[in-house]
């Protein structure tokens, strides 16, 4: 086993070994960068320099030929000399711009055929007292001698050593540009020869110090994670190596494994315990009695987390035969708000019961709220269909939305101050408010929830929305109203993680019958 010392000495030796590698690596992969860059360097001079050029002398040679053939035939080609000198000088124009400056004996080349050429012209011009046969004859190759200049035979002969010497600039360039692949495959092996090579060292020093070890101890770690005290005991190896270290580690983490696993069984109870908890706390917060006569009620709690929310509704039907609706929000969300608004629902409800007044309702949640650190909006609207009449309290809540039979929309506006264990509640801090409510009536309740609720760019929902779905619905009941704006809501995207979001909705029959009636949304 390696010491710590020996140990760092093995790290350091490795680390210069891969920094010696990379430097190699990196040496290589620059080299190849170059010779690759020369070599397409090279190929494109090839493509659009020598090959162009070799082509371009051959339009050269061929408007020289033309316009020889042209001469020869006297004043019947007349038409065709002019058109083959005119493209005789722009293929010699041609060609000494496009080899301009590249090759000191191609410039002198295309130096020697500019000049024979204007001497020929000028040889061959109408009125010049020269031997046309001399001018235009056949090339010196035919005849065996020496081409005299100012002659077709001294402009074919120039030509011609004008195209052997491109060609062979040609040649020499592509011999260049194949020594440069060559050298790029090479480096380009090298590269891959000293990474297998790497690659297999490392993978021996990795698999006789690290591996082979880590193996014998990823197999304890197993046997002590499946429970098997088997797998305890002292440490292998001496106490100094790293592989005793790692063993007394691993004695640690098997015994906190052993607590952890407990702990596990605990929690696993507990939530068997906690679900049912949970599903009765959103069952007390959405729950509602059977309304009064007449009566149609419907009404759900959307939580931001889970099932448990801080809003909480109600109904109950009062003694004098009418039918009470709330809504409440406490501040935030989650366990914490759900548990106290479970308290306060039970309050409103056990005040409604006894047929406490508005006032002494709200008054009696504020005693509730007594000693916590937070507060709840509330909206308490008692319906009678005998009397046709809407008696509300609104401690702070969003203000209810009442729509007429004829589609119109009305606001039920605050009657007090928000509840707040902070703020004093005398008697008659929340004023009493009574409106008519006829048969065809719908009255709506919302938490901020829904009005205030945003989508992932900042756009808020807003009571515009609500009230245009409100004023649009073909069937103004209440279950079809809750349905309508919660599926508006989803539409729109709101963001259901920052708040909760409940609605309530309640309205009287124009034919009511004798027994009550009441509508279940959302359970």
């Amino acid at each position: 086993m390696l010491s710590l010392h020996g140990l760092k000495r093995v790290r350091l030796l490795l680390a210069a070994l891969i920094g010696a590698a990379t430097l190699l690596a990196a040496g290589v992969a620059v080299m190849g960068f170059v010779l690759n860059a020369r070599h397409e360097r090279a190929a494109q001079r090839i493509e659009s320099l020598w090959h162009p050029a070799v082509a371009e002398v051959g339009f050269v040679r061929a408007a020289v030929g033309d316009l020889r053939a042209a001469s020869l035939a006297g004043a019947a080609g007349e038409d065709l000399r002019g058109k083959s000198r005119l493209a005789l000088e722009e293929h010699l124009e041609e060609l000494r711009q496009m080899t301009a400056g590249t090759d000191d004996e191609v410039d002198a080349g295309i130096v020697v055929l500019d000049r024979s050429v204007a001497l020929w012209l000028e040889n061959g011009r109408p009125g010049t007292h020269v031997d046309r046969i001399q001018v235009y004859g056949l090339p010196a190759s035919a005849v065996g001698a020496d081409p005299a200049e100012g002659t077709y035979a001294a402009v074919d002969a120039h030509t011609k050593e004008l195209a052997v010497l491109l060609e062979r600039r040609g040649a020499r360039e592509a011999q260049l540009a194949m020594w440069h692949m060559h050298s790029v495959m090479f480096y380009i092996l090298s590269l891959a020869v000293s990474v297998l090579v790497a690659a297999v060292v490392g993978a021996v020093v990795l698999q006789r110090r690290y591996l082979a070890p880590a193996g014998v101890l990823a197999q304890r770690l197993r046997r002590a994670a499946s429970g098997d005290a088997k797998g305890a005991g002292p440490p292998s190896g001496s106490s100094r190596s790293w592989i005793g270290l790692l063993s007394r580690e691993a004695e640690g983490v098997r015994e906190r494994l052993v607590v952890s696993q407990h702990e596990s069984r605990r929690n696993r109870e507990a939530l068997v315990q906690v679900g049912p908890a949970v599903q009765g706390l959103h069952e007390i917060l959405v729950s509602r009695e059977e309304p009064g006569p007449g009566v149609v009620v419907a009404g759900d709690v959307r939580a931001a987390e889970g099932l448990i929310a801080g809003d909480y509704l109600g109904a109950v039907r009062l003694s004098d035969g009418s039918t009470a609706v709330f809504l409440g929000d406490v501040c935030g969300h989650g366990v914490a708000a759900g548990l106290l608004a479970v308290q306060l629902k039970s309050v409103v409800t056990v005040g409604l019961r006894l047929d406490t007044d508005l006032d002494s309702l709200v008054r009696a949640v504020h005693h509730a709220l007594a000693g916590e650190e937070c507060f709840t909006t509330l909206a308490v609207a008692v319906l009678s269909s005998e009397r046709s009449l809407l008696t509300w309290v609104n401690a702070g809540h969003e203000e209810p939305f009442l729509r007429r039979a004829d589609g119109t929309l009305e606001r039920l506006e605050a009657t007090g101050p928000l509840v707040h264990p902070f703020l004093e509640a005398p008697p008659g801090n929340w004023r009493t408010r009574t409106v008519r409510f006829d048969p065809g009536d719908l009255l709506v309740l919302s938490t901020d929830g829904l009005t205030e609720g945003r989508r992932d760019d900042g756009e808020e929902f807003g009571e515009q929305r609500i009230s245009r779905v409100l004023t649009t619905l073909d069937d103004p009941v209440p279950p079809v109203a809750v349905t309508a704006l919660y599926s508006a809501a989803e539409r729109f995207g709101v963001d259901r993680g920052r708040d909760d979001m409940s609605l309530l909705a309640a309205a009287t029959l124009r034919d009511a019958p004798e027994s009550s009636v009441s509508e279940s949304h959302g359970r």
